[in-house]
């Protein structure tokens, strides 16, 4: 079965641009979470533990979340200077070298991550602050990571097509 090129690009854009949503959406929560949390704290006196717990988690999710996009639209921070500085093969080799190594540490994060999740002290335990289970918060690093890989295998079509196109030279 050969997938059209086209159709995953679609797919992959697809992914990103829900997964971009998601982020706006959650950033909207935190904001108003975060307001919510400034006024009730100055002008009532109260603090509420849910509403300081609810944004720790949402940065969790907004960070690993975000780094899958990024990832994706090759926006992370990279070697640029040692890239720039070599043309053709030697271009595409380390472009390569470095998709491998980044994919062969993603694969050990999510291995990891989804382990830990799976450990009775994540899965049974409840947040203090919104009562929820602790696999939430933790979830964002295999969804986050698990994209990145997707995202990370799709980078080898790309690198090997812009070195076709002479985009390295």
């Amino acid at each position: 079965m050969k997938i059209n090129v086209n159709v995953l690009d679609k797919i992959l854009d697809k992914i990103s641009s829900i997964v971009k949503y998601f982020l706006g959406f959650l950033l909207a929560v935190m904001l108003i979470s975060a307001l919510f949390t400034v006024f009730t704290r100055y002008f009532l006196g109260k603090s509420f533990a849910w509403s300081e717990e609810l944004i720790r988690y949402l940065i969790i999710w907004i960070s690993f979340l975000g780094a899958a996009v990024g990832y994706k639209e090759e926006g992370l921070v990279f070697f640029d200077m040692i890239v720039n500085a070599v043309n053709g093969k030697k271009r595409r080799n380390l472009l390569l070298l470095n998709n491998t190594i980044t994919l062969v540490f993603m694969g050990f994060i999510f291995v990891n991550s989804i382990q830990t999740i799976m450990m009775p002290s994540v899965a049974k335990q409840i947040s203090i602050g919104l009562q929820i289970s602790m696999v939430i918060p933790f979830l964002a690093v295999p969804l986050g990571i698990g994209l990145m890989i997707i995202f990370g295998i799709n980078h080898y079509r790309v690198i090997l097509n812009k070195y076709k196109e002479g985009v390295y030279n």
